[in-house]
């Protein structure tokens, strides 16, 4: 009798906590979805009492507060992004993090008005082509340096070039201490060799110590235009001066001495880049 007791109690004990069971999905997983971080917070803050006794909140508390700002700004960042259609947000609006300010850079479909920045290096005289050359550098005691730095200009309307600011100096260096003392008009033109687009212009520069003369420096760009925007770009920018042709001696050339600058030659004496810049106010 006993027995038959204590095996229909299990029985019934069995049968109930079957009816208490809570049905789960396939393999025993639970399908109803758990609840976000930010719910889990929010429950679990608002369900707990504080236990510090002083009024502050408890660390769930604040683990709370922390994950509704960073919520705040994420949602706020968002915002800002659509707004500027995918450009970078101003700096006001990023609290932990500094945003890079998104500037447009400058362009220019016509040469007129149009204000460019240069970074240059040249030397006073060009490289020896031949033993000739080098001879008679020798003869005359002629040093090759290079000067570097660099220039804004602005190609007027008008055809006259205007310096925006002197080029740059390097401290305790002399030898790149150029010093451009007027630009002279710039044209443009057309190629008969390639017929290709070149703008033209040339600069007074000062050269200092142990130089200490005055060049006329020759300026020579291919102006490159964007065929679908109709933007214009500076390239392969070179460097020239002139120098007179030695004539040999004796011959058809004789008749050219006395004459010195009528035969003469431009020779490259280094290159330049070009960007453009926007116009001064």
């Amino acid at each position: 009798t006993l027995a038959f007791s204590w095996g229909q109690g299990c029985s019934n004990a069995f049968q109930a906590g079957r009816r208490m069971t809570k049905p789960v999905g396939r393999l025993g997983v639970n399908n109803s979805s758990p609840p976000s971080i930010f719910s889990r917070l929010e429950m679990s803050s608002s369900s707990k009492p504080d236990n510090n006794g002083n009024g502050e909140p408890d660390e769930l508390e604040r683990l709370r507060q922390a994950a509704s700002k960073l919520r705040a700004e994420a949602q706020a960042a968002e915002e800002a992004l659509q707004k500027s259609g995918g450009r970078t947000a101003p700096k006001s609006q990023f609290s932990s993090a500094e945003g890079v300010e998104y500037v447009k850079p400058t362009e220019y479909t016509d040469l007129n008005d149009s204000c460019w920045e240069l970074t240059y290096r040249f030397s006073n005289e060009p490289e020896s082509k031949n033993d000739n050359d080098d001879e008679n550098n020798d003869k005359n005691n002629l040093q090759r340096i290079f000067y570097s730095g660099k220039l804004q200009l602005k190609f007027r309307n008008d055809g006259y070039t205007d310096v925006l600011s002197p080029s740059d100096k390097d401290e305790g260096n002399s030898s790149n201490d150029a010093t451009f003392q007027k630009c002279w008009g710039w044209d443009l033109e057309t190629s008969d060799q390639d017929s290709l687009d070149y703008i033209l212009f040339s600069a007074d520069v000062r050269l200092p110590p142990p130089i200490s003369a005055s060049e006329r420096v020759y300026f020579q760009a291919r102006v490159d235009r964007d065929e679908g925007k109709d933007v214009l770009s500076l390239r392969d920018g070179s460097v020239t001066v002139k120098r007179n042709i030695e004539a040999p001696a004796g011959g058809w050339w004789g008749i050219f001495r006395g004459a010195d600058g009528i035969l003469a030659q431009f020779r490259q004496v280094g290159e330049f880049r070009c960007r453009a810049i926007a116009r001064p106010r």
